[in-house]
């Protein structure tokens, strides 16, 4: 008997398991089919796919969201504030990745794509707006409910390709974590603290394990060897940009300029630039990823994870820059300040380090001094935190400089041999 087109587009969701979850899926998938079959990118040119104008828009949103974010880290440049800034970027990054991983896989780039890309970025723009007060206020129970938006948007994303993809199933189960996380984000929205911060550590913990399917999934059906490495690049360059702006405000706030403020001011633009080159050019940060086996998929969670710690590098960085240009010609860094931007050095050190190591050209370099020499440029950048009191802050941007001078010239130098 010949079923009807309606009938087929329901033949995929009766396979779903029952419960909740599954009826959300059911619901999805359903409304899914009255916005139209998606066009998806074939298989066979998904490695050759090259960011496009859409995801470079994306890209400066979440950017210009990340520098919402650090504007509170440059009035409280503690502990507390890195902490908190370091949750709100997590919230960020995963909002940004869940896109870019659908983005890279199915390419989907119709009408009803484009809108639900606006409302994302609406969504991100909210989070933004509610960055900047407390983890227990009102604002930022709004952020949170809005990032549950974001992915609840996601989830009609995949929905839309559930029913065109050969990973049908993968799929559906994605949308029921989705849905759960979302459930879950709104609820804690509306709780008084401290029962919030339990809805989100809950809503958090889905989420990052809906980030990472099974590696035998992730093998059949890989990202993009060019354009997921491509799309982390994008935003690495574009943070860097923000680090930039960063460095152009602490100049704005001089009153007078002195030789040791506009020094501070050029070592902190060297810096930026240093940091990105060391990245890019040393550790090949973006290059061309195969995902082919099991050891890759492992590579590949790492390489993404380290981006996160990159981030939050940027943004710690670029903030003790600002404050540093801002200072007195001749001023110190207090012990916390010392302690946060030396530690943000010595980390993205060896955050980059271990970029290079998931590169296939670094990957199997049997020479110990390159990996030895790196760490003592880590451990050269923490042993600077105690001597606040010693060293200004001109003089502490120009020795961070020079640590990441030179650990670009030791991952050159393993390009050759």
């Amino acid at each position: 008997m010949r079923t009807s087109p309606k009938q087929e587009l329901r033949a995929p969701l009766l396979q779903s398991p029952p419960g909740n979850a599954a009826a959300a899926v059911d619901l999805l998938a359903i409304a899914s089919g009255l916005f139209g079959r998606p066009k998806i990118c074939p298989a066979h040119e998904r490695h050759t796919r090259r960011p496009t104008w859409t995801d470079l828009f994306f890209d400066l949103v979440f950017a210009a969201a990340i520098a919402q974010l650090s504007g509170p880290l440059d009035h409280d440049y503690s502990f507390y504030g890195i902490a908190r800034f370091a949750f709100l970027l997590a919230l960020v990054f995963l909002a940004w990745f869940g896109y870019t991983a659908f983005s890279t896989q199915f390419a989907v780039d119709d009408v009803v794509e484009r809108v639900l890309i606006v409302a994302q970025v609406f969504l991100v723009a909210v989070m933004a707006a509610n960055a900047t007060e407390m983890l227990g206020s009102t604002d930022a129970g709004a952020f949170g409910a809005a990032y549950g938006g974001v992915r609840a948007i996601l989830a009609l994303q995949y929905a839309r390709v559930a029913c065109v993809s050969e990973s049908a199933s993968l799929i559906r189960r994605k949308i029921g974590g989705l849905c759960v996380a979302v459930v879950l984000w709104v609820i804690a929205a509306l709780l008084p603290v401290p029962y919030r911060y339990g809805g989100w550590a809950a809503a958090l913990l889905i989420d990052i394990g809906n980030s990472w399917p099974a590696s035998r999934s992730t093998t059949a059906s890989p990202p993009g060897a060019t354009h997921f490495p491509e799309r982390f690049g994008l935003l690495t360059i574009i943070l860097l940009g923000e680090f930039v702006a960063s460095v152009m405000r602490g100049i704005e706030s001089q009153m007078s300029w002195s030789f040791l403020a506009a020094s501070a001011a050029v070592l902190s633009l060297a810096l930026g630039f240093t940091i990105w080159s060391c990245y890019s050019d040393g550790a090949l940060g973006w290059e061309t990823r195969h995902v082919r086996s099991h050891r890759d998929v492992v590579r590949l969670r790492v390489w993404i994870t380290l981006h996160f710690a990159l981030f939050l590098g940027i943004g710690a960085i670029g903030v003790g820059a600002h404050r540093a240009i801002a200072l007195p010609a001749g001023g110190h860094f207090n012990a916390q300040e010392q302690w946060i931007i030396c530690g943000a050095a010595a980390g993205m050190v060896l955050v980059i380090m271990a970029i290079a190591a998931t590169s296939e050209r670094h990957a199997h370099s049997k020479h110990r001094w390159i990996w030895l020499s790196q760490a003592g440029i880590a451990l050269f950048a923490l042993t600077l935190a105690p001597l606040n009191s010693l060293i200004i802050a001109t003089a502490l941007l120009l020795f961070l400089l020079l640590c990441f001078i030179a650990q670009t010239a030791v991952l050159f130098a393993n390009h050759r041999q």
